[in-house]
């Protein structure tokens, strides 16, 4: 069910607690990471994976392109060849939304965020998918994209800033033993710890840039 003006208004006026959502995940990693696996998919609904938009694509949530522009093509910025499809996520649907057969975002956390908005579940009318960052190659950008069932995936979360687009800080691999391999071979990434997909529906909304303004348009509260 969509979030009304009245609910999304109150979790608003919970941000100043909620804000500190990460810095609180980023205490937590101060314990050393763990090996988990996901838990293991409910009975739900598995529809297969539309045709990604690249060209001229943009994210449902945020509005970012979902190709990786040329340089200084994008509010005048230059970004590593490949950057922003590494976190491509699409809510894949079985019956068309506005000509649409599939919902595509350019991070994870955006699909995350407009799920929570609008209420939409997935397994109910709808698969969520994202790119499998272990198996992807930034060199060759969509080509090398392969998605993979969000509920089967788990998620690596690192505290350094922009590596991933939005500062959401998530990337997703088939295993946990792929994001540790990730995050063992690029220990720049900061303290960083293993999350499953119940985890970040429970976090949501989650944690990225212009969250707030970002809820309130969707909701309906700014234009």
């Amino acid at each position: 069910m969509h979030k009304n003006r009245r609910e999304v208004v109150k979790m608003l006026s919970a941000l100043g607690a909620s804000a500190v959502l990460s810095q609180a995940l980023a205490q937590h990693m101060h314990q050393p990471m763990q090996p988990m696996q996901p838990a293991a998919p409910a009975n739900l609904e598995t529809l297969p994976a539309k045709a990604i938009p690249w060209e001229g694509g943009t994210c449902a949530f945020c509005g970012m392109p979902l190709k990786t522009p040329p340089p200084g093509a994008w509010m005048g910025r230059t970004f590593a060849p490949g950057f922003f499809e590494q976190t491509y996520s699409q809510i894949a649907l079985k019956e068309p939304q506005n000509g649409m057969e599939a919902i595509p975002f350019e991070s994870i956390a955006c699909m995350v965020n407009y799920a929570w908005v609008y209420g939409l579940r997935d397994g109910v009318g709808t698969t969520f998918y994202v790119t499998d960052r272990g198996a992807y190659n930034p060199a060759k950008g969509p080509a090398a994209v392969s998605l993979i069932p969000a509920r089967q995936a788990v998620y690596l979360w690192a505290e350094k800033r922009g590596w991933v687009v939005m500062d959401a800080k998530i990337a997703a691999f088939k295993n946990a033993d792929a994001a540790m391999t990730f995050a063992h071979t690029n220990p720049d990434l900061g303290r960083t710890r293993v999350l499953d997909w119940q985890t970040l529906l429970d976090l949501a909304p989650l944690p990225e840039m212009n969250l707030v303004s970002l809820l309130a348009k969707h909701a309906g509260l700014l234009k």
